[in-house]
């Protein structure tokens, strides 16, 4: 029989999902949407005449992922009672929908898709692990680069909850913010440092993921609250010193709509159009760029029709996806697997009662 690798802890009160989360995470998936199908696209490919607007700044609703990662990933492993609990909590929402958007992907690529999208096969068999990129290969998709943050995050937080020094996170913060200042230092003194090694640590990112921690400590009401204000501004000020400089007011951005949540402004975004692009947002994320870009490079080009209408077009088209892959794929297979483990936990350890 095989022992789940863990750390024992009490047993979980059930998990509540908060709303104004999932309604944020919705909102910035829209926002880095439409910035790919006009401001990447037009980049990238060109549209045949200027759309009729640019969300410039979509792109950064990354980073709102980032903060919103922090601050889930510390509160699931706070109600979390073993590391394979997590490890299958986290397999069974990333997979499954990704495979499947990954997938559909390859459909539009490979059928209707431009050249330049297509990939050999051992890049397209990379994808499958969603750490392509530290693999040395590429993303069939643009927007898998974060997954493989994501990722490396989650192991983070787990290695931190494994050793038992969660607890401590926020010396685990100042050491984070610490290296991330060294990793700079050397940079711009002209010292080579290993890529590999700063991506493992996810130096460029992990201030976002750590002002997400800090968040979660202030919304459930911590005594060290002055400690919380300060290392949130601590690592608006390291983001300041080692990223280039549009990505302070992005930081500002992000830390204003969290406090607006922390402290209950953000209530109104609990209503039926947000949760469903929270529901959705996941797929939507995962599965719009490289399909989105095919069709309207083909509405453009064969059916000549206006830029405006090729992404509306686009966007109506990722939206139905994102609905078909969440709800026919992501939900009923999480719930399958999710059952599945805790079943094999429960006869695991019925088994182990009777042994001793």
């Amino acid at each position: 029989m095989d022992a789940p690798l863990s750390v024992q802890q009490p047993a979980p009160p059930p998990t509540r999902r908060i709303g104004e989360l999932d309604a944020l995470r919705g909102l910035a998936a829209v926002a880095v949407m439409v910035f790919h199908y006009t401001g990447r696209y037009a980049k990238d490919i060109g549209h045949l005449d200027r759309p009729p607007f640019e969300l410039a700044m979509g792109n950064y609703g990354v980073q709102l992922f980032f903060l919103i990662s922090g601050f889930v990933i510390f509160m699931t492993l706070e109600k979390t009672r073993t590391a394979m609990d997590f490890v299958v909590s986290r397999f069974s929402r990333l997979y499954p929908a990704y495979w499947t958007s990954l997938m559909l992907s390859v459909l539009f690529v490979y059928t209707i898709g431009m050249p330049d999208q297509q990939l050999p096969l051992t890049h397209l068999i990379a994808n499958v692990t969603m750490m392509q990129e530290l693999l040395g290969f590429r993303h069939l998709d643009g927007v898998y680069w974060t997954l493989q943050i994501e990722l490396l995050f989650y192991a983070q937080m787990l290695f931190w909850f494994l050793t038992g020094q969660l607890k401590r996170v926020h010396w685990i913060i100042a050491a984070w913010l610490a290296v991330a200042l060294a990793y700079h230092a050397f940079k711009v003194n002209g010292v080579h440092l290993s890529w590999t090694a700063g991506q493992l640590i996810i130096v460029d990112h992990i201030p976002f993921f750590a002002m997400g921690i800090l968040f979660y400590k202030l919304y459930h009401g911590e005594s060290r609250r002055l400690l919380n204000h300060v290392m949130i501004a601590a690592c608006i000020a390291v983001i300041g010193v080692v990223r280039e400089p549009v990505y302070l007011p992005v930081a500002l951005v992000c830390t204003t709509v969290f406090y607006l949540f922390v402290f209950g402004r953000l209530s109104w975004l609990q209503t039926a159009p947000f949760t469903f692009l929270g529901a959705i947002s996941y797929s939507l994320y995962l599965l719009h760029q490289e399909i989105g870009f095919d069709i309207i490079w083909h509405l453009e080009h064969d059916a000549h029709v206006t830029s405006g209408i090729a992404i509306a077009v686009a966007i109506l088209v990722s939206t139905i996806l994102a609905t078909l892959v969440t709800y026919c794929v992501e939900r009923p297979v999480m719930r399958v697997i999710r059952k599945w483990w805790q079943q094999r936990r429960e006869r695991q350890e019925q088994a182990a009662v009777q042994q001793a």
